[in-house]
C-alpha cells in the first residue's frame, strides 16, 4: 500500500465520519422532546394535556386556552451526552480502535408566560424563548499502529473531529376559544441557529473536505397551528401543524486539503412536523396524555438527499418517521406533583444510507423521564426533571474501490444522554 493511497482512503473515511456528525448534531432531539422541566418530565407529551406554559406554546398552541391562571416561568436545562465511536478497517491490515466523545455539558435555557387581559376573554396570550436543540461531538485524534501505521480508529482518518450545534426560538402565541369547548391557537416562529463542523463535508466532494475555521449564527422562521377541543367527560384531544423551519443558508469558511482558502454555503431546515395527542383526567388527581408525531424528514433540505451526480455531500439522506409519547402527573398533596413520561421515535437513516450517518447516531430510540413539582408558598413552584435516553447503537458497513484495491470497514458507534432540568413558575 502506498502512502498515497493510504491517505487518499483515510480522507475518504474521514468525509463519511463528517457527515455521521452532522447526524449527531441533528438528531438528538433538535428538536427536543419537550421545553422546560414540567413538559419533559411528561416525555414531552402535552398537545392535548397543557401542565404548563413552555410546553403548551412549544406542543400546541390552542391548548393555552386552557391553562387556569396566568403565569410566568424561568427554566435551565442540562444534557449530559455519553457516546462513542469504533471502527474496523478490512483489507491490507485490520485495525480497531474506540473514541469517547469529551464535548461536556449543553446549556437548554427557558423562559415563558401566559396572560389573558380579561379573566373572561377569549383570546388567550403567550410567548416563549427557549433553546429547542442542541448537541456536540469532540473526539480527539487517534494513535497511530505501530506495525500498519493506520490510525487505530481508523473511522477517524487519523484527525480530531469536532460538532457543535445550537437552536433557539422565539415563539409569540396568541389562542382563541372558539366555543366553550374547542380553541385554536397560531404561533409565528422565529428561530437562531448556528451549526459548526470540522472538518465541514457539505457542497463538497467526500474526498476533498474543508477544514472549517467560521461559521456565523443563521435566521429562521416559520409558524406553527393547533387546536384544542374538550370534550367535557375527561376527555381532551388537540392537532398540531409545524411549518418547516425555513433558515437562511448557512455560511462556513475554511481552507481546502491543499491549505486554499474558501467558503461555501449550505441550506439546512427542519422538518414539518404533524401532531395528535388525547389526554384523560378521569382518575381522581391524575393527568394521562398520549401524543403521536410524524416528522417529514424525507422532504426537508438537508435531509432528503445524500451525494449528487458529482460526488459532492448534499445531505443526509433521511426519512420520514413517527414518534410516540405518553405521560402521567399525579397530585400527592396541595404541594406536591410528580410525573413520568417516555418517548419512543423511529429511526431515520435507512440501511443503504447508514454508511452516512455513522460517526454519532444521536436519534434516541427510548427516552424515560421523571419530575416533580413543589409549591413551596402560595402560586409559586419550583419544577425538577431527570431523563435518560438509553443506549442507542448503530453499525454500518461501506466498501470502496481505490487504486483496484476493494476494502471494507465497519463502525460502531454508542449514545446515551441524560438531562437535568430545573424551573420556577409564578401564577398570577
Amino acid at each position: 500500500m502506498t502512502i498515497s493511497f493510504s491517505r487518499r482512503f483515510l480522507r475518504f473515511l474521514f468525509l463519511f465520519a463528517c457527515a455521521g456528525a452532522t447526524q449527531a448534531v441533528l438528531a438528538q432531539g433538535v428538536m427536543l422532546r419537550g421545553i422546560g422541566a414540567v413538559n419533559e418530565s411528561m416525555g414531552g407529551a402535552s398537545i392535548a394535556a397543557p401542565l404548563d406554559s413552555a410546553g403548551a406554546i412549544y406542543q400546541n398552541p390552542a391548548s393555552i386556552a386552557a391553562l387556569k391562571d396566568n403565569e410566568m416561568s424561568l427554566g435551565l436545562g442540562i444534557i449530559i451526552p455519553h457516546s462513542q465511536v469504533a471502527s474496523q478497517i478490512d483489507g491490507f491490515a485490520p485495525t480497531y480502535g474506540k473514541a469517547f466523545t469529551q464535548a461536556g455539558e449543553l446549556p437548554c435555557p427557558t423562559m415563558s408566560t401566559v396572560f389573558r387581559s380579561k379573566e373572561k376573554s377569549r383570546f388567550t396570550f403567550g410567548v416563549a424563548i427557549a433553546g429547542v436543540g442542541g448537541a456536540a461531538a469532540l473526539y480527539d485524534a487517534p494513535h497511530r499502529d505501530g506495525q500498519t501505521g493506520l490510525p487505530t480508529n481508523p473511522v477517524l482518518g487519523g484527525l480530531a473531529k469536532a460538532s457543535n450545534v445550537q437552536v433557539f426560538e422565539i415563539m409569540p402565541t396568541v389562542a382563541y376559544n372558539v366555543t366553550e369547548k374547542l380553541a385554536v391557537g397560531f404561533t409565528p416562529v422565529i428561530g437562531l441557529a448556528s451549526l459548526s463542523l470540522n472538518p465541514m463535508p457539505f457542497n463538497q466532494h467526500f474526498q476533498n473536505p474543508m477544514h472549517n475555521y467560521g461559521t456565523r449564527y443563521t435566521w429562521a422562521g416559520g409558524f406553527n397551528l393547533g387546536a384544542y377541543y374538550d370534550f367535557k367527560n375527561h376527555w381532551r384531544t388537540g392537532f398540531t401543524f409545524k411549518s418547516p423551519l425555513w433558515a437562511d443558508a448557512l455560511h462556513f469558511t475554511g481552507t481546502d486539503t491543499a491549505g486554499n482558502p474558501i467558503s461555501t454555503d449550505f441550506q439546512f431546515n427542519l422538518p414539518m412536523i404533524l401532531g395528535w395527542g388525547i389526554s384523560y383526567d378521569g382518575i381522581k388527581k391524575t393527568v394521562v396524555a398520549l401524543d403521536v408525531r410524524y416528522f417529514d424528514y424525507a422532504n426537508t433540505d438537508g435531509f432528503r438527499d445524500t451525494l449528487d451526480a458529482g460526488g459532492n455531500i448534499v445531505g443526509l439522506g433521511w426519512k420520514s418517521v413517527l414518534s410516540v409519547a405518553v405521560g402521567v402527573e399525579r397530585t400527592l398533596t396541595d404541594r406536591i406533583k410528580i410525573r413520568a413520561g417516555y418517548c419512543w421515535n423511529e429511526n431515520p437513516i435507512p440501511d443503504a444510507h447508514q454508511y452516512m450517518n455513522v460517526s454519532a447516531p444521536l436519534f434516541m430510540q427510548n427516552v424515560v423521564s421523571l419530575g416533580a413539582t413543589y409549591s413551596f408558598m402560595k402560586d409559586f413552584d419550583v419544577m425538577f426533571a431527570w431523563s435518560h435516553a438509553f443506549q442507542t447503537d448503530a453499525t454500518g458497513t461501506f466498501g470502496v474501490n481505490m487504486g483496484g484495491t476493494a476494502l471494507t470497514g465497519t463502525v460502531t458507534n454508542s449514545v446515551s444522554a441524560d438531562t437535568l432540568l430545573v424551573g420556577l413558575t409564578k401564577r398570577f
